[in-house]
């Protein structure tokens, strides 16, 4: 999953160096076991286009185990590409259950959670788009706290931790959530949409997306047109949750 913030004035600028006939593209590259990546010494790439207004990006890379790293870039009617802003490198889990069983893990994602809420971020109805956002807001709003005069007082420290400390413990309680995954696969050639979105498939195919399910009812429609676009098929999922606290 793929987010970025492009500014107004960032987007001026580049419509005014590169014109409007443009394509927006995220280049997605394979850069497992490569050292000191940058930009022309990956394993392999794809690009998949996207409309920059939209911030955000499902990526199917389709290989586990193995590192990625994405590049938010535009495509000129000459060919060549022009990177706005580069991410991370990722590396994607194995197939499979992990044999470790360490504790380790259980306490981590405990602080984890208690972080979360100490934070003011409730996970109930929220993916990890969601919680993201959220914690960078919270963020930013204990970072300009932070830079205040006061913020830096003893007295104001001390109370900040007595109040936390004297803080009744929780009252019992129960945290359930669900998510949706939809996977398929068609004609490698093929063009596959959903929600009317170009999605990439995988080079044999295959396809699959992680989408939140809040309360209610989701529509789905999915659409595969032959390379050729003399053919389509559509499948459409009506998708209902309905939560009950009792």
């Amino acid at each position: 999953f793929a987010y970025w913030e492009i500014g107004e004035q960032t987007k001026q600028e580049i419509r005014s160096i590169y014109g409007e006939n443009v394509k927006y593209v995220i280049r997605v590259y394979d850069v497992t076991n490569v050292v000191n990546f940058d930009g022309r010494n990956a394993n392999k790439y794809f690009d998949i286009e996207i409309n920059l207004a939209a911030k955000s990006w499902y990526i199917n890379v389709g290989e586990p185990n193995r590192s990625w790293c994405v590049d938010l870039g535009l495509i000129t009617p000459d060919g060549k590409f022009v990177v706005i802003t580069r991410s991370n490198i990722v590396t994607m889990p194995r197939y499979g259950v992990s044999p470790l069983t360490d504790e380790q893990w259980a306490v981590l994602q405990r602080e984890f959670e208690r972080l979360l809420e100490l934070s003011g971020v409730s996970m109930i109805g929220k993916g990890s788009f969601d919680i993201a956002k959220l914690m960078r807001e919270r963020w930013e709003e204990l970072l300009a706290i932070s830079q205040m005069p006061q913020f830096i007082s003893s007295g104001f420290v001390s109370s900040f931790a007595k109040r936390e400390l004297e803080q009744k413990p929780k009252e019992f309680y129960l945290k359930a959530d669900t998510e949706l995954i939809v996977y398929g696969e068609t004609l490698p050639d093929a063009k596959l949409y959903i929600n009317g979105d170009e999605f990439k498939l995988s080079p044999d195919g295959r396809f699959s997306l992680r989408m939140s399910l809040p309360d209610g009812e989701k529509v789905i429609p999915i659409k595969a047109v032959s390379s050729d676009g003399t053919m389509q098929k559509q499948i459409v999922f009506v998708v209902t949750r309905k939560s009950e606290v009792k």
